[in-house]
């Protein structure tokens, strides 16, 4: 009882000292785009930090994969407020016209794949008995300029942003963020590279960073790679991360989540992510 009672006054003593106690809630919103480029729609949700002020500019954190990614973000973007872990940001998350698992699995694997293959394409439509036209990879370059062209500008004329942007995602959409980790445009500076399917996907992520350093020597990027610990592609994600190592201005942090497989591992990914790429440490 004497130790219970200590730890209750050393948090109340320590803990308002540290937190951020707001009477505003986050503020969440939603947009529908009608892409000029794909003919497809995409849900943007968007959710605003408490003291979100038109007066003040903010950095804008995009998620992929806002089917299930957006509530649990929105809830850790809350609490890692609230305990001053991280910077006012505003989190944006794209997710497409799916209702249910299988439409989002069709749709992200087009959108999230930037070499098409057509073999795995024709496997996996007859393993997971997928309608006609069935999966079909090598959208990820149309997704791209559909970010650039049309999600970004909405998101910055109808917000109070400013250039910093970040983004992550997780599986397949991690192997996304990977590719345009090596785009050299500037859009992105804050990368979340969870879990990628760089295995499943031939690790094609290799010809593209040997693309890319051919006429870079730097990597103007922070990024956070992260992967759980019960399923495949550590070695290979850890040696990724050791290639980019010889760019000037490249900064990472890696992670394994112990005791997790690529299933469970969404909700502590997401927060962790957000925590390293927008820490009130700068």
């Amino acid at each position: 009882m004497k130790y219970i009672l200590s730890f209750v006054i050393l948090w109340t003593s320590i803990s308002p000292i540290k937190a951020q106690w707001s009477t505003t809630p986050i503020r969440t919103e939603s947009h529908t785009i009608n892409s000029a480029l794909n003919k497809r729609a995409y849900q943007i949700s968007v959710a605003l930090p408490s003291s979100y002020s038109k007066e003040k500019k903010y950095p804008v954190y995009y998620l992929l994969d806002g089917y299930y990614a957006f509530p649990i973000a929105c809830e850790s973007m809350k609490v890692l407020k609230m305990g001053n872990l991280v910077q006012d940001f505003i989190l944006v998350s794209i997710a497409g016209d799916e209702t249910n698992d299988y439409d989002w699995l069709v749709n992200r694997w087009t959108d999230y794949t930037f070499t098409s293959l057509p073999k795995k394409d024709s496997t996996l439509t007859k393993v997971w008995n997928i309608k006609s036209p069935g999966l079909v990879s090598g959208g990820g370059e149309i997704f791209y300029k559909i970010i650039k062209e049309e999600i970004i500008p909405l998101i910055d004329s109808k917000y109070s942003t400013n250039t910093e942007r970040g983004i992550s995602g997780h599986s397949l959409s991690g192997l996304y963020v990977a590719n345009i980790l090596f785009k050299s445009d500037g859009i992105f500076t804050k990368f979340g590279i969870n879990s990628p399917s760089f295995l499943f996907w031939d690790n094609d992520i290799l010809q593209a960073e040997s693309t890319y350093s051919n006429a870079h020597a730097d990597l103007n990027a922070k990024v956070f790679f992260s992967i759980a610990e019960l399923e495949d592609g550590l070695d290979n994600l850890v040696k990724f991360e050791a290639r980019l190592k010889k760019y000037k201005e490249f900064n990472s942090q890696f992670a394994i989540f112990k005791e997790e497989t690529h299933n469970s591992v969404g909700p502590a990914m997401i927060s962790r992510t957000m925590r390293v790429l927008y820490s009130i440490k700068k």
